[in-house]
């Protein structure tokens, strides 16, 4: 981060959060510990070396930083209230291009992998089909690539359905959008009320969906891949989001060998130093790069796997009200093709 915003992060976790100095180590030295530790993934030996500190000073000023800094998220990541979420959202009243077929539109939610190290006994329950262990975060995003939901700790054997099921039954505070708004998903999601996602393919007929396939094929041949075009263009927010928090924050590639629980604490720190430094707005050569819409990676593309749940939810109540509100966009979006 800059140097201004440096400035600005520790002066608020010595103001807001608690955090002190001590009388051989200033706070702009122990948050500078904690940056280099999760933005350059640098074991905490190396950091020693580098600041001519022993192991255990490393060690200690990191637990205080983080101690902090995991509160940024109550300050930092604001989720919406019902009113908020039936408000237009400004990003879509200025797009020409999506609006007013979107308008429904709330935000974009994903699912994305982040290794771990666990106990063998823990293995099995982390394991995921990249043959890794991880945590499946989910999250919620606006348009100015800003977390607005984090649910943080389900286990990488996960789907993403059945990770959206478990947040929803065990936060009462999730924000569920209301009637006829919706949030972007993938196709690893139902459509279903809230929740918009693309046309599938089936086994008679390929419908493509990614921004890479339309970027390096032809456009697209009929109105459920226009939809899809459009739908992706606009949920590649969460993927921008995602980018950019995971290029940060090194540390998230491949954690050293911390508890379990820290490891869950520190996404939860960087995801609240991510906000943190867009909102403080400061200069940012990695912000500045992902607010670039052109060449746009499909970075969760292969998880988008055919889900039994997904596709049951889909046939319910719910998915045949959502599949209406898609297909009378996807009507609109054709009609005004070729009108």
């Amino acid at each position: 981060m800059s140097l201004p915003c440096f400035t600005a992060l520790f002066n608020i976790l010595q103001t807001n959060y608690g955090l002190q100095p001590t009388s051989n180590i200033s706070i702009e030295e122990s948050v500078a510990i904690f940056l280099v530790i999760c933005g350059h993934n640098e074991v905490q030996r190396d950091v020693g070396l580098r600041f001519g500190r022993n192991q255990e000073t490393v060690m200690r000023k990191f637990s205080e930083v983080l101690t902090a800094t995991e509160l940024l998220p109550c300050d930092y990541i604001r989720t919406p209230t019902t009113q908020e979420l039936q408000r237009i959202l400004e990003r879509l009243l200025v797009d020409r291009v999506n609006y007013p077929y979107f308008s429904g539109c709330v935000g974009a939610m994903d699912g994305t992998h982040v290794c771990v190290k666990v106990t063998p006994e823990l293995q099995g329950m982390y394991w995921n089909r990249h043959d890794n262990a991880s945590l499946n975060i989910m999250a919620i995003c606006d348009f100015n690539v800003l977390f607005t939901y984090i649910w943080n700790g389900a286990p990488g054997s996960c789907h993403d359905t059945a990770v959206l099921t478990m947040t929803k039954e065990s936060d009462s505070e999730f924000p569920m959008p209301p009637l006829d708004k919706y949030y972007l998903v993938d196709s690893s999601y139902p459509n279903k009320q809230g929740f918009l996602a693309p046309y599938r393919s089936s086994r008679n007929r390929v419908v493509r969906y990614h921004m890479s396939q339309f970027n390096y094929g032809p456009p697209p041949k009929n109105k459920e891949e226009l939809f899809n075009r459009r739908h992706a263009s606009l949920r590649s927010v969460i993927e921008r989001t995602f980018g950019v928090w995971k290029k940060k924050w090194r540390i998230l590639s491949d954690f050293p060998k911390y508890d379990i629980d820290i490891q869950k604490r520190v996404i939860m720190a960087t995801m609240g130093l991510h906000n943190f430094i867009k909102i403080s707005n400061f200069a940012d050569a990695d912000f500045a790069e992902v607010m670039i819409e052109t060449g746009i990676n499909d970075t969760n593309s292969e998880n988008d796997l055919d889900d039994t749940e997904a596709l049951n939810a889909t046939n319910t109540i719910d998915g045949e009200y959502m599949a209406r509100i898609r297909d009378n966009i996807v009507n609109m979006l054709w009609k005004n093709l070729n009108s």
